[in-house]
């Protein structure tokens, strides 16, 4: 599966230089494909999910506009690219500095890993079975201490104190923590 990030992301880097006028686009990977490239994980996955701290860019748009869900490249590819407002899932404060920079070699593209923490918290407000069990997979490999992703958690959700989200996504929080503490 990471052979088909490699050539998913190489296609959309070569397809994006002769319209990025010497442009970059920073992507922050989150989602299953993070793991998977990332970690290793041996999961599947559909799309590349990713954000960008400012917003939406012209050279995201068109980064969507060619490899987004149901397009030509798209299709060919086997994958999808998929923009994800960064305040959706939160993400918490200071990511941008723990964030590592893979170096791909290309010209537009800027990769950027979200650190195992900040990865987890975006994926407690949905928690989706398949999110749950990504969770389980950083859990298991090592990769989260409980402590440290209640501080991550905190630091994403502070500005939604008394959000129906919120509290879904604390008891989220709890179930991981328990899973750590336990293996259940």
């Amino acid at each position: 599966m990471k052979e088909k990030i490699v050539r998913f992301l190489n296609d959309l880097d070569k397809t994006l230089v002769p319209v990025a006028e010497g442009g970059r686009l920073p992507l922050y990977h989150l989602g299953r494909s993070a793991l998977i490239w990332k970690y290793g994980f041996s999961s599947a996955t559909k799309d590349i999910d990713f954000f960008q701290p400012s917003g939406e860019s012209s050279l995201a748009s068109e980064a969507l506009r060619l490899f987004g869900q149901g397009t030509a490249k798209a299709i060919e590819c086997g994958l999808y690219l998929e923009f994800v407002p960064s305040a959706l899932p939160p993400v918490a404060d200071g990511y941008q500095k723990r964030a590592q920079e893979f170096d791909g070699g290309w010209k537009v593209i800027r990769l950027f890993e979200l650190e195992a923490h900040d990865l987890a918290v975006t994926k407690l407000r949905r928690f989706a079975a398949r999110d749950q069990q990504d969770l389980k997979d950083l859990c298991d490999f090592g990769l989260l201490d409980s402590a440290e992703l209640e501080k991550r958690f905190e630091s994403a959700m502070w500005k939604y104190v008394g959000e129906r989200f919120r509290e879904d996504a604390e008891v989220n929080l709890r179930a991981i923590q328990r899973y750590l503490q336990t293996g259940r």
